[in-house]
């Protein structure tokens, strides 16, 4: 069997490596997810998984793809790093890093310069086998030029290793300390740990992912996005709204995905809520003519074809 080194071997050593880390470090988080057949499960602990699956997931949907990706929404540059924060603690790469890689995925959509395209690269690779790959470190932040004038992105993108660690240890304490204060809530540090660390970062890993996956699979297209894009409700409930991404691909700059009523989008209501306190502003929507347009036109594209 070759190596990633010899299957590679454009690639240089440093992005070898890092794949290789990625491989071991993904696969340490699903084995300590398991572990939770070991420390048992308590109220206290799901609901502080659940809890926090929703802050890290904001913040990559919210943070790092509406407003540092897309720019759908402003805000001021405090609300900005506790966006990306947020999104730094759901492990899923740094926000230079993140950002410059989706908007790589929007600009070759489904071409071999997509790195998680079903349609090139099949399920597995565009689900996660694509961060496996040395060329997945071969972005170095190129796509994101325009968020470099803030220090503070750039620091989070160079802490980001003790943004993963860190936490960790964040995390151990407060199940220590809620099950020495609280020993009703059968917790404890290690569950805490297994629960909020563990499990809640591999769902929302395969959340995130199911976006590049399934959602370029499986599911509606009531837009010609000119791609495979779909709307999948399943994963507009697991990813917070992002599972609209045929509506995504179609108005790429849309702070809204959910773009109807039955469409739940949960980020696009916690910007809501948050504009109510001014803390965003100036939501990017599509013009309600426009998307009545596009309907009719895939409408009867579709006729024409049956």
């Amino acid at each position: 069997m070759n190596t990633v080194a010899e299957t590679m071997p454009s690639y240089g050593t440093s992005q070898v490596k890092q794949a290789r880390f990625v491989v071991i470090a993904m696969l340490l988080f699903h084995v300590g997810a398991a572990f939770a057949f070991v420390v048992g499960a308590s109220t206290t602990a799901v609901v502080a998984m659940l809890a926090y699956y929703v802050v890290r997931g904001f913040g990559i949907t919210a943070g790092f793809h509406r407003l540092l990706a897309h720019r759908s929404f402003k805000a001021g540059r405090g609300v900005q790093f506790m966006l990306a924060l947020f999104g730094s603690l759901a492990i899923q790469g740094g926000p230079l890093w993140w950002v410059a890689h989706h908007r790589t995925h929007h600009r070759y959509t489904e071409t071999d310069k997509d790195i998680h395209s079903p349609r090139t690269k099949g399920f597995w690779q565009s689900h996660m086998g694509w961060m496996f790959s040395p060329e997945s470190f071969n972005e170095n932040g190129a796509g994101a030029r325009d968020l470099h004038k803030y220090p503070e992105l750039k620091w989070l993108q160079r802490q980001y290793a003790w943004i993963v660690f860190g936490q960790a240890a964040v995390i151990y304490l407060i199940g220590t300390l809620i099950g020495w204060l609280f020993p009703e809530s059968g917790t404890n540090g290690v569950q805490f740990v297994v629960w909020v660390y563990f499990i809640g970062t591999v769902a929302l890993w395969h959340a995130t992912f199911m976006v590049n996956s399934v959602c370029h699979i499986w599911g509606g297209r009531p837009f010609d996005a000119k791609d495979d894009s779909t709307n999948n409700w399943i994963v507009g409930l697991l990813a917070l709204g992002e599972g609209w991404h045929n509506n995504h691909h179609k108005f790429a700059n849309s702070a809204r995905h959910g773009l109807f009523w039955w469409q739940f989008d949960l980020t696009w209501c916690l910007l809501k809520v948050m504009s109510w306190f001014r803390l965003v502003s100036e939501f990017k929507l599509p013009n309600a003519t426009v998307m009545a347009d596009a309907l009719e036109k895939q409408r009867a594209a579709r006729s024409e074809a049956t």
